[in-house]
């Protein structure tokens, strides 16, 4: 096999295969947990708060979800989670949870059941305070694969471009070898006497 044909059919089956893994992965939904220390700035003198945000993937509507969020101080911590579609929240879907830190409280807990198959924005607010937050529910760990389609979409048409450049080539060139064949022949029979 020519080389170029090699390379072409190398990238039409890696396009076709990232195509396929960026749009049947996103869909396989397992357990998760989400654990994240904040906030994610360093609280000083002139920042005595700061507001953080996560997108969680889509979770199906009727799937369990868990939260809980311990902060280092009482008080000084909000959270809000929120249905979203690319990154907007969804006006007119109702909050999935949301609490806001009283003066002595320094955890909340709540599960609860998704009544809202989208993605979830997680906003924290904390003020003069460190938290640890974690959220158990099920969702796709391979989400971020989706962006993949793009490389994929531009791998194949690549791929067809090679394998039908090397089939003109070589065309180009059987059509050279069958030329001399023909002219070394016709130099014999002008050689013999």
């Amino acid at each position: 096999m020519r080389k170029l044909k090699a390379i072409g059919i190398l990238l039409l089956v890696t396009g076709f295969v990232v195509i396929l893994m960026s749009t049947v992965l996103p869909l396989v939904k397992m357990p998760q947990t989400f654990i994240v220390k904040g906030p994610s700035k360093q609280l000083t003198g002139n920042i005595s708060y700061w507001i953080d945000t996560w997108i969680l993937p889509p979770i199906d509507i009727g799937t369990s979800f868990s939260i809980n969020i311990e902060a280092n101080t009482p008080g000084g911590i909000s959270i809000a989670i929120l249905p979203s579609r690319g990154g907007e929240i969804i006006l007119e879907a109702a909050p999935l949870l949301s609490c806001i830190f009283n003066s002595t409280q320094k955890v909340f807990s709540a599960s609860t059941i998704v009544q809202t198959t989208s993605e979830y924005l997680v906003f924290v607010v904390c003020v003069r305070n460190n938290f640890t937050l974690m959220i158990n529910s099920s969702w796709s760990p391979f989400y971020s694969f989706r962006i993949l389609i793009y490389p994929g979409l531009g791998a194949l048409p690549a791929g067809i471009l090679i394998v039908y450049y090397d089939r003109i080539l070589e065309s180009k060139e059987r059509l050279i070898r069958e030329a001399l064949k023909t002219n070394s022949r016709s130099y014999d029979i002008y050689a013999q006497p």
